[in-house]
């Protein structure tokens, strides 16, 4: 996607931590108002713009008023050094507003509120995290949920939560929030039911046999083969912040129309959208395969189509949570991965009851998509489509501008 920032050279500034020489200030534009719209920029990038190396120091983000912007840095490789910047800004259309860039040590990062939570625990005490268990082969309920709170990993931020069952289901599903703080930590374990309405939220969604919230296939010869099941599957935990989180889901050997392929399903969530943004990386393609993920469609709601900014966007809504109250999902996908659209049968062996998608993969073997969720108890305003889908336009400008 198109970025909307650019480099400008500008004359030196004061900055908190002194007087710096002259550097050049990231600006940053959009075409509409944005708030907590979400910048990422590589190590390399970031080193550009200083007038010494950065080395093994940490970035603070500055506006032109000398604020700090919430900020993090994330070894993605875990290799030592951190490889990507991200930072949140609040833009106002056609308004261009330039930030700067200091390293520092990691004592002098400021606290931010942390925004994104990843969390995969133990059922039983201490609960303490998950690190190196495979992926369960059963499709039995009991049985994960036995071992794992939330029968798998979960992710959120301050307006939604996900988890995905750690076993060869390989579902998504959705935590409602009526709350902005952290609430998954602490979900289903010391006698918390979340299929139950409980202060922070609840688990909403019902996902039986479908796709639920985004869960993934791969469509050959026009059958659509869930991933799930594989000869090993792994979990590791990236990053998680003020402004993002981020999983890896790794499938070694996933049986596929008499072929065996290796999937990696990258995840990650930012601070105040509605929806997670996944990467889906497929080794041993032939050519002729397809990405599939879908929306659940058990209440059989009509589906709508949406374009904005370059994305196609695939959604329901109505009276489909777990209570009977309104939610809206959306599939958000760029429009030159985008194959087809179709329903799913709604009984019958595989997937069913499914809004399905399917995307083409570019040329390293890689399809991205979105996933939205709007639910009236976390916003009063998503008990109406036009509302949902005026949000869900939004989303799409946001991406558009990243």
């Amino acid at each position: 996607m198109k970025t909307k920032s650019q480099l400008l050279l500008v004359l030196p500034v004061l900055i908190l931590f002194g007087c710096q020489s002259p550097q050049k200030g990231y600006v940053v534009n959009s075409d509409v108002t944005i708030s907590d719209q979400a910048v990422v920029l590589t190590y390399n990038e970031v080193n550009e713009y200083l007038a010494e190396e950065i080395g093994s120091k940490k970035i603070v983000v500055l506006d032109a008023g000398g604020n700090f912007l919430p900020s993090q840095c994330d070894d993605l490789d875990k290799d030592g050094q951190w490889d990507e910047l991200a930072f949140l800004i609040d833009l106002e259309a056609g308004v261009p507003q330039t930030v700067y860039f200091n390293a520092v040590s990691a004592d002098k990062i400021p606290d931010f509120p942390k925004r994104t939570n990843i969390r995969f625990g133990y059922k039983e005490v201490p609960y303490a995290e998950v690190t190196n268990e495979e992926r369960l082969k059963t499709t039995d309920s009991p049985s994960i949920s036995a071992i794992f709170q939330m029968e798998g990993p979960a992710w959120e931020n301050d307006l939604v939560g996900f988890r995905n069952y750690y076993d060869a289901r390989n579902g998504i599903d959705i935590f409602g929030k009526a709350t902005t703080d952290m609430a998954l930590d602490s979900a289903g374990i010391r006698g918390q039911n979340y299929h139950e309405l409980d202060d922070w939220g609840m688990d909403i969604l019902k996902v039986g046999n479908s796709l639920g919230a985004g869960a993934i296939g791969l469509r050959v010869d026009d059958e659509v083969y869930r991933v799930g099941s594989s000869d090993r599957g792994t979990y590791e935990f990236i990053t998680e912040g003020p402004v993002r989180a981020m999983l890896k889901l790794n499938y070694f050997g996933v049986p596929v129309a008499g072929r065996t392929y290796d999937i990696e399903h990258q995840i990650s969530i930012y601070a105040d959208d509605h929806f997670y943004r996944s990467e889906v990386t497929v080794d041993g393609l032939h050519g002729d395969e397809q990405l599939v993920t879908g929306i659940v469609n058990m209440h059989q709601k009509e589906s709508f189509t949406l374009q904005e900014s370059g994305i196609q966007i695939i959604g329901s809504h109505g009276a489909q949570a777990y209570l009977g109250e309104n939610l809206g999902m959306a599939l958000l996908v760029p429009e030159d991965e985008l194959i087809q659209s179709w329903k799913a049968p709604e009984e019958g062996d595989g997937i069913v009851e499914t809004h399905m998608v399917s995307l083409r993969f570019d040329n390293h073997g890689t399809a991205e998509y979105y996933f939205f969720s709007g639910w009236e108890y976390q916003d009063e305003g998503f008990k109406t489509k036009e509302y949902f889908q005026q949000h869900v336009v939004a989303a799409a400008n946001k991406l558009a501008n990243r």
